[in-house]
């Protein structure tokens, strides 16, 4: 695996709070999720991760607008101060340079690439309900941003489909650039990538597929989202030369 660190700011289609030192936009869409206590998504995650998640949540639970609390995934109803954190989820990447780097892999892991990215499910219950967002900045850890309902929602439907009970323990991986998330089953084979829809989002071939329930009860084949993602990266704008 391509063990290169990155901290990218990332689009997202839902609410969201973010600290003066790192800005998000809001728009919709790279991680391994960690829902409730059964968590599907665990990875070891250093401590530090852990502490300061845990002490900027309250602020950013603060900072939720009172009649927009639907656009972090709660109800005006919900009562905040019973909101807690899941598992980190540590973001995978995955660029134009590494699918475009011969020879043409054939499984999923040399493709990848750590980043400084922790993403914390919130939770209300056993749902995720939004995302804490936990970076290495100026040398420490930083909790920068929070939000992302929508990519919450559809976390808990691939944790219902996959779950920890049955030794399942899924990578979110996120194309960046193109920006889109995928998740991966290692458990299965190296050779799945399947694309997380966010509601209203068309699928890599139009609709999405199957009920809220069953929308990810199918892997999709690595080669096939290889080729749809190089189409994707082949259409983004030409950066300028310095």
């Amino acid at each position: 695996m391509n063990t290169r660190t990155r901290s990218i700011e990332r689009p997202l289609r839902s609410g969201f709070v973010h600290s003066k030192r790192h800005r998000w936009w809001v728009l919709g869409l790279g991680v391994c999720l960690g829902l409730g206590t059964d968590s599907l998504w665990a990875q070891p995650t250093p401590l530090e991760v852990l502490t300061v998640a845990s002490n900027g949540l309250p602020a950013f639970l603060a900072s939720v607008p009172l009649g927009n609390r639907d656009l972090y995934g709660f109800t005006n109803g919900t009562d905040l101060a019973q909101a807690r954190l899941g598992v980190p989820l540590r973001v995978y990447a995955i660029t134009p340079t590494a699918l475009a780097s011969p020879p043409a892999e054939s499984t999923l892991t040399p493709l990848l690439s750590e980043t400084t990215l922790w993403y914390l499910p919130v939770l209300v219950g056993e749902d995720a309900k939004a995302i804490l967002v936990v970076d290495w900045m100026a040398g420490e850890w930083k909790a920068v941003s929070f939000g992302y309902a929508p990519l919450a929602q559809e976390l808990n439907r691939i944790a219902k489909q996959w779950p920890a009970s049955a030794s399942y323990h899924p990578k979110l991986v996120a194309a960046f650039s193109a920006n889109r998330y995928y998740f991966t089953v290692p458990e299965v084979n190296d050779r799945n990538l399947t694309p997380i829809i966010m509601p209203g989002q068309a699928g890599e071939g139009g609709s999405p597929s199957g009920t809220n329930q069953t929308r990810y009860s199918t892997l999709t084949p690595l080669s096939q989202t290889k080729a749809q993602l190089k189409a994707a990266f082949d259409h983004l704008p030409a950066r300028p030369v310095n």
